[in-house]
């Protein structure tokens, strides 16, 4: 908990006593009007602006441990936590970054690429990607497997695929090196709505994903 508050303190540019004092009445179930006008005294003059970023980032870094054991705790079940992973995972900063390591341990139904490791396809996914000049064809008629109903090439290559899609699905530093890319490259086009014909349902999900997409912005920055 403490190095949740030196690094609340660090972020919005506060002693770590102004943040305990902070963390206690919002704990105890003042609210951050109440406290930013009643309570000044006893949190060193924090004021409206940065008692909601003190908020808003104790909850978000408090969900975030929160999430850590629980994926630590998952992976452990399964026997597969190294030394390494463990530590990345401990190191991770934000949600997405956590999720991102987790998403290869993941309890998840039977996939595709599952599937097609069973058919014994894993090892042409690996060649394919090892060698970009083999020849698909070629190689993928060695791993036809009657059955497995991979019975020509064409399925071979499909299996293959289902398998090298999931591997850059779960690679978390592929997926940051991408989310960073696109967070300092991207343009998102929008155009306004004509809400008369946008009725009832269809409108209300509109504004829930509209909230939910500046409160991201707003939390990952």
């Amino acid at each position: 908990m403490q190095a949740i508050f030196k690094q609340i303190a660090t972020e919005i540019s506060v002693d770590l006593q102004q943040v305990s004092a902070a963390v206690k009445l919002l704990d105890e179930g003042a609210t951050v009007p109440f406290i930013s006008r009643y309570r000044k005294e006893a949190t060193g003059g924090l004021d409206d602006t940065q008692m909601r970023n003190l908020e808003a980032r104790l909850g978000y870094l408090r969900e975030l441990e929160e999430r850590r054991l629980a994926i630590i705790k998952s992976i452990d079940e399964q026997q597969k936590l190294s030394p390494e992973l463990k530590q990345a995972i401990l190191k991770a900063n934000t949600k997405s970054e956590l999720e991102d390591l987790y998403l290869p341990y993941k309890p998840k139904r039977r996939t595709k690429a599952q599937i097609a490791r069973e058919a014994g396809l894993e090892p042409l996914a690996d060649k394919l990607l090892a060698d970009p000049e083999n020849d698909p064809e070629t190689l993928a008629s060695e791993f036809l497997n009657v059955e497995a109903n991979i019975t020509d090439s064409k399925a071979a290559l499909d299996g293959a695929k289902q398998i090298l899609m999931e591997k850059f699905a779960e690679n978390a530093p592929l997926l940051a090196e991408i989310r960073q890319y696109l967070q300092q490259n991207a343009l998102i086009k929008s155009t306004s709505l004509q809400v008369k014909s946008v009725k009832g349902k269809n409108l209300m999900i509109i504004l829930i994903l509209r909230k939910k997409l500046i409160k991201y912005h707003r939390i990952e920055a």
